[in-house]
């Protein structure tokens, strides 16, 4: 009875127990956290868990738009700054470069300082006067005002003619009329413009110190604090714009060392005469140098020297000067290929050119022992990224087409039957006629082991700057089929260009090595200079060159230069605007 009692008179007694144990246990789990803290020995910390204002570096100055406001507060006035930023015309880190640019049609593609400082003056109104095309220059601002701002900064506070809010719109513009400029980070520069180096220095093409390019927006970065200072490498690294290494590859226009041309080579007493100088060093000097082959090399007959033939067909020894110059493949899908000299001898001229080209090592594109060598790339790795090199033939197919069994070149129709039909050359049919579900599907699976796809076409009518509504289906098919850039050659003479989706088209580069004179655009071209950041074209330039004494390619400047460009642009803009 008494026990009984006892126990209901203390009935809180269990629950003061555990309420005293689980006292203990919290003080024993905050004993250990608090160790862990003085120590430092612990995977977790209170700052760790909680996210808070002491995990934030401190800044003084304008933070740049490339680090996150999360991870920094301002400092707080008169308080110690773990980092310090402030603007700076040179050295420092560089957020962000930018590029002059204007329209490609304007026909600038270099400044000097003093014509630079004339122009935003406005004492040079047009581009012909430094150098270009008739079109009416006109400073433009573009993008966010922050670009703006810095656009007027690098312009000297000169006035905009045209503002736009956004980059994208600036492009539109200039297409319509190329002869505006402007300044625009590296990132939006377009194809379709034409970046202009100063003094020079080539920012977009890789030419020069880029630290000393005065177009670019630079901070230095200092810190203040032990903390900072430990942070600082880690900052100038997420901030410093990176630059790719720039691919330049050149793409030529028809090779025929023959008939006079190949009398002027043996009368130099120099086999490599055609690109021996300025116009050989050039093509040297790139990553990538593309031709196209337009006649046999062999050893098999006599060819012909200085009389009127179209069998145009040189010795071997005329490799000399491709080798001088670099040329890292051609493409061999031309009409000319089975051309034999003073006899006949079938395809025995056309396999023996792919031997003495391999024996140059000089890769082909666009021929082969049977139809899939003929539609096998080449494939090159340049600075990392990878180029495939495809050759097509409109112009011979018909008749020199590979097979499944026998040598030839690749055809650019699925079927020409419709053409022997008609019995009529295959390049002067209508483009209805073109099946291009091949040619297509060779340039889309090529995309899939590839960074950037390269097609050379042979194709369209000669001795006119337009190309054929064919041609234009063929080398628009080849850029929507994921072409970087397209070439064509065949007319003898310039022929359009254009950029549709990131993708350039040239329709044709005239002749590089000819004899033909039947008139001044026979002897005149220009070498095709494309410049790849990484897999990115970012950009085009145009060499016009004029063939001198029928053998030898020359840089040209002033009104020929002028005339050239101004044929591929009038041309372009009578192109078609529909696909």
């Amino acid at each position: 009875m008494a026990a009984r009692s006892g126990r209901r008179r203390r009935p809180w007694l269990a629950a003061f127990v555990v309420s005293v144990a689980c006292f203990a246990a919290s003080l024993g789990v905050l004993a250990l956290v608090l160790l862990d803290i003085i120590t430092g020995t612990g995977s977790t910390t209170v700052a760790d868990a909680t996210p808070g204002p002491t995990t934030r570096l401190r800044y003084r100055g304008t933070l740049p738009a490339g680090l996150p406001a999360a991870e920094f507060e301002p400092a707080p006035a008169g308080g110690e700054a773990d980092l310090e930023f402030l603007p700076v015309e040179a050295g420092g880190v560089t957020l962000r470069y930018f590029a002059l640019v204007t329209g490609l049609a304007a026909g600038v593609d270099a400044l000097t300082g003093e014509q630079l400082r004339a122009l935003l003056a406005g004492e040079i109104t047009s581009w012909e006067q430094a150098g270009g095309l008739a079109r009416e220059a006109a400073f433009a601002l573009a993008g966010p005002p922050a670009d703006r701002a810095l656009a007027r900064h690098f312009a000297g506070g000169a006035p905009a003619r045209h503002e736009f809010d956004s980059y994208e719109e600036l492009r539109a513009a200039m297409a319509a009329n190329p002869g505006l400029f402007a300044f625009v980070p590296l990132a939006e520069v377009s194809p379709a413009q034409s970046a202009i180096a100063i003094d020079g220095l080539d920012i977009v093409r890789g030419r020069g110190d880029p630290g000393t390019w005065p177009f670019a927006e630079r901070v230095a970065v200092a810190g203040g604090s032990a903390r900072g200072r430990e942070a600082l490498a880690g900052i100038i690294s997420r901030l410093e714009e990176k630059l790719p290494p720039v691919t330049v590859v050149v793409a030529t226009g028809d090779i025929l060392q023959s008939r006079c041309t190949l009398a002027m080579i043996e009368a130099s007493g120099d086999w490599a005469y055609a690109l021996r100088g300025a116009t050989g060093e050039y093509l040297a000097a790139a990553d990538l140098a593309l031709g196209s082959l337009d006649g046999s090399i062999q050893d098999i007959n006599p060819v012909y020297r200085c009389v009127e033939t179209t069998n145009l067909s040189s010795p071997p020894r005329v490799l000399e000067a491709l080798k001088l110059a670099g040329i890292d493949a051609v493409t061999v899908a031309t009409n000319h290929v089975f051309d034999c000299g003073i006899e006949y001898c079938g395809e025995r001229a056309f396999l023996r050119t792919l031997e003495l080209l391999g024996e140059a090592g000089i890769a082909h594109v666009g021929g082969g022992k049977n139809l899939e060598g003929a539609l096998s790339p080449a494939i090159f790795e340049v600075n990392g990224v990878r180029f495939g090199v495809l050759g097509f033939d409109d112009v011979a197919a018909m008749d020199l087409e590979a097979t499944a069994t026998e040598p030839g070149t690749a055809p650019l129709d699925d079927d020409y039957s419709e053409e022997r039909r008609a019995n009529e050359p295959a390049f002067f049919r209508p483009a209805s006629e073109l099946s291009v579900t091949r040619f297509t599907e060779r340039i889309r699976r090529l995309k899939e082991e590839v960074d950037v796809v390269i097609v050379q076409v042979q194709t369209g009518t000669e001795d006119t700057h337009d190309p054929t509504e064919r041609s234009i289906k063929a080398l628009r098919a080849a850029a929507e089929a994921g072409a970087g850039l397209v070439v064509g050659n065949q007319a003898h003479w310039v022929q359009a260009a254009e950029v549709r989706d990131g993708t350039f088209i040239a329709y044709a580069l005239g002749n590089f090595i000819f004899d033909q004179r039947h008139s001044p655009e026979h002897e005149q071209g220009y070498l095709l200079e494309a410049a790849f950041r990484g897999k990115t074209l970012v950009n085009v330039r145009m060499l016009p060159y004029r063939i001198a004494g029928q053998a030898k390619p020359v840089f040209v400047s002033g009104e020929e230069r002028v005339k050239i460009l101004g044929d591929v642009f009038d041309a372009a803009g009578r192109l078609p605007s529909a696909p």
